[in-house]
């Protein structure tokens, strides 16, 4: 019924179709947040530090059963391998052939098992992860099946600035002594620097942190940035303006606070964000999105403060052992 190849690189044809089907999943998907595959993704090659490879899944065109029918890719699959043999999956299935058995037959062919010396798939891997974002009762009904157990979970926290829904927006007060710069363009080398300078003091684990700074690199959204006596920031908030549907209203994400450990708890994480909201209201987004870890109880009593209400829950699925937790994505 499928037909897949492992390849280090897609080829032409395959990386042409690829594209146009995580384009095509990530259109269909944007409103429900469930989980895309970025184009980077299918144009991404080994380097000294990850092993990289492709997976297309071909079918014949829906689904037939004549032997004349042409091939189609309805899905695609790409593992990244770290040094530790951690192995990170990204899948997307084309919105035309979702719930038809393509995902359920791919994992009863490939397997699960990681604990084989040339790892799974003999790829290398001894150890997988997925994201699955949004509730998606096919992912819920796969893993139960499979018996495979989420070891960590992230969560999209709503807050309506427009509509029936909205509560007033207070100003951003800054606590004393903080200096604000923006909000600013991603386009300076200078602001990315900043950026990046408060990223590193943050206290994140190194796979938080090549996450982060893999999104940040694109470069889009704006942010704020405070400082506190020095040109070292302090803390900063990165937010997208370009909006996105959700629930049928105008939507925009706040895509990441940061705060550093040296001035938590003193409000300038409530201040960014406030500052945050307001630049977005100015936009004419009606309702503003942001994922937490909901284990970080400060994250959640900040929602909380600022009128976000839980709208999503996401899973991080494990098979085999991991050095670190999981690295929460910021899309």
């Amino acid at each position: 019924m499928i037909d897949y190849t492992w390849c280090r690189r897609l080829g032409d044809e395959d990386r042409a179709e690829a594209a146009a089907l995580v384009e095509a999943a990530a259109r269909y998907d944007e409103e429900a947040g469930f989980s895309v595959v970025e184009r980077r993704d299918i144009e991404s090659v080994s380097t000294a530090e990850q092993s990289v490879w492709h997976l297309p899944i071909k079918a014949r065109r829906d689904l037939s059963i004549r032997d004349d029918a042409p091939m189609v890719l309805v899905a695609y699959l790409h593992l990244s391998i770290d040094a530790q043999g951690q192995g990170t999956v990204r899948y997307t299935v084309h919105p035309d052939y979702r719930s038809r058995g393509i995902t359920t037959l791919l994992v009863e062919e490939l397997g699960l098992d990681v604990t084989a010396p040339e790892g799974w798939c003999g790829l290398g891997a001894g150890s997988l992860r997925c994201w699955a974002y949004g509730s998606h009762p096919a992912s819920e009904r796969l893993t139960r099946r499979f018996g495979i157990e989420p070891i960590a979970r992230l969560w999209t926290m709503a807050r309506h600035l427009a509509g029936p829904f909205a509560t007033p927006l207070a100003p951003a007060e800054f606590p004393g002594g903080i200096s604000v710069a923006g909000p600013m363009d991603l386009t300076d080398d200078a602001i990315v620097a900043k950026v990046r300078d408060a990223l590193a003091r943050e206290g994140l684990i190194q796979a938080q942190f090549e996450q982060f700074r893999t999104e940040f690199a694109d470069r889009t959204g704006r942010v704020v940035i405070a400082s506190a006596g020095s040109d070292r920031p302090a803390g900063a908030v990165w937010f997208e303006p370009r909006q996105v549907r959700y629930l049928e209203l105008r939507a925009a994400w706040v895509r990441a606070l940061i705060v550093g450990p040296e001035i938590r708890g003193g409000g300038l994480g409530e201040a960014l964000i406030t500052a945050a909201l307001r630049e977005l209201a100015d936009t004419g987004a009606q309702v503003v999105l942001m994922r937490i870890d909901p284990d970080d109880h400060g994250a959640v009593r900040l929602c909380r403060m600022l009128s976000f209400e839980q709208e999503e829950a996401h899973a991080c699925y494990q098979i085999g052992e991991w050095d670190e937790v999981p690295a929460f994505a910021g899309k």
